[in-house]
């Protein structure tokens, strides 16, 4: 085990109302922290803390937990900006952006989609996230979805099977046909290669 002092924090927020200042959001000022490797071993007010293999001086910054985005589709292709411009402009939302992403989406490589959704998830770990869940949703056949959600579990640990985002274009007026093929084939298939956990569904 190889500690590490995270030393002279100037406020700390640890979301536990048994710490610190007893609020919601357990704030500890004047504080310290150890941690051994990923995890968090102690916190606290510095003049209490335990010793450890290592010292860092974060200088009096705030320390927060990291953010948790629970709600990512960032296996797809293409970007949205006309809808944007036409939803600003007033225009309703009738899922016609989900259309547009879903062809690109099905025309990109596994290379094109994986290397979009890693950048994207680096923009997002430079802000502050520490976990990313990613639905699928933009590919909607059942081969798309399965590809689309083995993308995402190269990426993270928390992946959802969304066969349902929207009825694609090949199923227009057909709304019964797609529910039966998302509940059945499609759903069987993507939890066959281990992207969904049946439990949760």
């Amino acid at each position: 085990m190889t500690t590490m002092l995270i030393d002279n924090i100037g406020l700390l927020v640890t979301n536990d109302p048994g710490n610190g200042d007893g609020t919601a959001l357990g704030v500890v000022r004047d504080a310290a922290m150890v941690i051994d490797a990923d995890r968090v071993m102690w916190v606290g007010r510095r003049v209490s803390a335990p010793g450890a293999d290592s010292r860092v001086d974060l200088e009096r910054q705030t320390v927060v937990p990291g953010f948790v985005d629970s709600h990512s589709h960032l296996i797809f292709a293409a970007d949205r900006a006309e809808e944007f411009v036409s939803r600003m402009a007033g225009t309703s939302y009738t899922a016609g952006g989900i259309a547009a992403t879903l062809i690109a989406t099905r025309e990109a490589s596994d290379d094109m989609l994986r290397s979009n959704a890693s950048r994207l998830i680096a923009e997002m770990t430079s802000s502050g996230t520490t976990t990313v869940e990613i639905k699928s949703g933009y590919g909607l056949t059942t081969d798309d979805e399965v590809r689309g959600l083995a993308v995402a579990r190269e990426l993270t640990t928390e992946s959802t099977f969304l066969g349902a985002h929207v009825v694609p274009i090949e199923f227009q007026g057909r709304r019964d046909d797609y529910v039966s093929l998302v509940a059945g084939p499609m759903l069987d298939a993507c939890a066959s290669c281990g992207s969904v956990d049946r439990r949760v569904l």
